[in-house]
C-alpha cells in the first residue's frame, strides 16, 4: 500500500509535459567513468517564479558505468536569505512512484519560511518516476483491469482473472523496459542520491523524507553513513520488515484509522450509521458483503467492487479534513446503491482522470519498485494463506492487502536487497516522526527502526492521519525547525499533539 501525494498548488508546468517528453535513455556511455559523473554541471533554468528546473545524468547499472544511461528530472526552489543559506535540503514526498519534482513545487507549504530562506529546496523525480526516464508498461485500458483485479476474488473477480492480470503486469514491464526494470528500485535510487550529493557540492546529504522517503533516508544512511548530514523522517518504514510483515501491520493500522474514523462519524448526526462503534463496523463489513455478491454497475461499464470500496476507504483515512466526510458520503450513497462516488474516490487514489486517462505512471512503479525491492513468497498458496490469516485480525483491509502483492510472484527478475546491514551504529543524531494512529505507516515501524538506529530521536505525534510534519502541530514542526536550522535536537524522545 502506498500514499499518493497530493499536491496543493497548481503543477501544469510539470503535468502538462506527460511522461513520455521527459523521457532520455543513452545506450552507449562509453567514456563516462564514476569521475565524469560525479563532474558533471547542471544546467538550471527558470520554471516559475522562485524555482530552476534541471537534470543530472545517471548510470542505470552502477556496475557497468559504461552502459546505458538516464536522466533525472529535479527541481530548485533557492533559499531565500542567500548570505545565511545552509545548503541544500533534499525532499521525497512518499510513494514509491510520487513525484518528487511535483512536491518540490510545492516548497512553500511542506517547509517553513525560516526552512525556505536557508535552505534550496530540491525535489527530484526518482529513476522510472516522472520526469526520470519514466515509461509506461499499460494502457490506460490494462491500468484500468490491473486496479480491478486488484483484490481477493468476488462475484465478477475470479481468482483466474487476479492472476492473468498479475502476470500482464510482469510480462508488459519486462517487454517494454528489458533489463532496465532490474535497476529501478530503492539501492539504485539510493546511489542515485548519493550521486546527486556530489553533483551539488554539497559535504552532506540533508533529507526530508515523508512515507517511502523514510525507507530511502534509512537505506541511505545505511549504505553511505559518512555523507549523512541533517536527516528528518516522518512516517517511517521499517526496511527490515517483509512484504507480508509490511501487509500485515498496515492492514491492522488501517482497521485502527477506520475506528477512528467510526468513533468521530458516529457522534453526527448525519453518519452513515446511527449507533455504537462495532454497529458501525459491522455497517461497513454489510456493504463490503453487498458489494462483494452484487457489485454495482455504472455507466462506463465498470464495476464498483467490494475491492473498489476498500480502495476508497485507504485513500480517505491518508486525511482526516477531506477523506473522512467524503468517506462518511459515500457510504450513504452505497447503502441506497450508488457508487459513482466510491468509484471517484478510488479513481483520485489511482489518479485516473474523468477520460479514463492514467497520466502518470505511478501505478506501475509502486509495483516495479516493491517487487525490485523485497524477497517474499507472494505464490497463490502464500497469498490464500495470508488472506485468510490477516482477515481474523483486520476483516476489512487484510483481504485486500494480502492479495495486492501476488504481481511480485510473476516477476521476471529477483529483487535486489541493499548490501549493508538496514541498521545505523555510527551515524550522527537525526529525527523520526510517528504518528501513533497513521494508517499507512505504523507507529511500531518508527518503535523498532529507533531501537536499531540509535541515533535517532523520536517524536510521536499523538493522532491520526498518515504522517506529523506540517500538519497544524507546533510542537512537532518547532522541533524540526530547531533540529534544521541549528542542528538543536530534543533532550531525548518527543511526544507532541497532532
Amino acid at each position: 500500500m502506498r500514499k499518493r501525494w497530493m499536491a496543493i498548488v497548481a503543477l501544469a508546468a510539470i503535468s502538462s509535459l506527460g511522461v513520455a517528453s521527459f523521457y532520455f535513455l543513452q545506450p552507449d556511455s562509453t567514456g563516462w567513468d564514476i569521475a565524469k559523473y560525479e563532474a558533471q554541471n547542471i544546467t538550471w533554468s527558470s520554471c516559475g517564479e522562485n524555482f530552476e528546473c534541471g537534470d543530472i545524468t545517471v548510470p542505470v547499472d552502477y556496475e557497468n558505468l559504461s552502459g546505458e544511461r538516464i536522466q533525472l528530472s529535479v527541481v530548485k526552489h533557492p533559499a531565500n536569505n542567500k548570505s545565511r543559506r545552509l545548503g541544500s535540503l533534499f525532499v521525497n514526498p512518499g510513494g514509491p512512484g510520487a513525484s518528487g519534482v511535483e512536491y518540490g513545487f510545492a516548497a512553500e507549504y511542506i517547509v517553513s519560511p525560516e526552512i525556505l530562506a536557508q535552505y534550496d529546496i530540491v525535489g527530484f523525480d526518482p529513476r522510472g518516476v516522472g520526469g526520470s526516464s519514466a515509461e509506461r508498461c499499460l494502457t490506460n485500458k490494462e491500468t484500468d483491469r490491473l486496479i480491478a483485479s486488484n483484490g481477493p476474488p468476488a462475484a465478477g473477480l475470479p481468482e483466474s482473472e487476479i492472476i492473468s492480470a498479475s502476470k500482464m503486469l510482469a510480462e508488459k514491464c519486462k517487454s517494454k523496459l528489458g533489463d532496465r526494470l532490474k535497476h529501478l528500485g530503492s539501492v539504485d535510487v539510493v546511489r542515485d542520491m548519493e550521486l546527486m550529493r556530489k553533483v551539488f557540492g554539497e559535504k552532506k546529504f540533508n533529507f526530508l523524507g515523508k512515507s517511502y522517503g523514510t525507507y530511502l533516508g534509512l537505506v541511505y544512511a545505511a549504505m553511505y553513513p559518512n555523507s549523512v548530514g541533517r536527516l528528518v523522517l516522518d512516517g517511517v518504514i521499517d526496511p527490515k520488515v517483509t512484504t507480508n510483515d509490511v501487509n500485515k501491520t498496515q492492514a491492522i493500522g488501517f482497521e485502527l484509522a477506520l475506528d477512528s474514523f467510526l468513533i468521530n462519524c458516529i457522534t453526527k448526526a448525519n453518519c452513515f450509521y446511527q449507533g455504537d462503534l462495532q454497529g458501525a463496523r459491522d455497517e461497513v463489513s454489510r456493504i463490503m458483503s453487498l458489494l462483494h455478491a452484487n457489485p454495482l454497475k455504472l455507466n462506463d461499464s465498470r464495476l464498483v467492487t467490494e475491492s473498489i470500496l476498500v480502495l476508497a476507504m485507504v485513500s480517505s483515512l491518508y486525511n482526516t479534513d477531506t477523506g473522512w466526510p467524503e468517506l462518511n458520503r459515500a457510504l450513504k450513497d452505497a447503502v441506497k446503491g450508488k457508487g459513482i462516488r466510491l468509484q471517484r474516490m478510488a479513481d483520485d487514489y489511482v489518479l485516473r482522470d474523468k477520460a479514463g486517462a492514467y497520466n502518470s505512471n505511478e501505478n506501475e512503479i509502486a509495483y516495479i519498485v516493491n517487487c525490485v525491492d523485497r524477497e517474499d513468497d507472494a505464490s497463490i498458496e502464500r497469498t490464500k494463506a495470508d488472506s485468510i490469516a490477516i482477515s481474523k485480525i483486520a476483516p476489512h483491509f487484510g483481504p485486500y492487502i494480502a492479495w495486492s502483492s501476488l504481481p511480485c510472484d510473476y516477476w521476471p527478475y529477483p529483487p535486489i536487497r541493499p548490501p549493508v546491514d538496514l541498521s545505523g551504529p555510527n551515524l550522527p543524531p537525526f529525527l523520526m516522526v510517528g504518528t501513533t494512529r497513521d494508517p499507512a505507516t505504523p507507529y511500531e515501524w518508527a518503535q523498532s527502526v529507533s531501537k536499531r538506529f540509535p541515533s535517532a530521536i523520536l517524536i510521536t505525534a499523538d493522532g491520526d492521519g498518515h504522517t506529523g510534519h506540517g500538519r497544524g502541530s507546533a510542537c512537532v514542526d518547532d522541533a524540526v525547525d530547531a533540529y534544521l536550522l541549528k542542528g538543536t535536537l530534543p533532550g531525548g524522545a518527543l511526544t507532541c499533539t497532532l
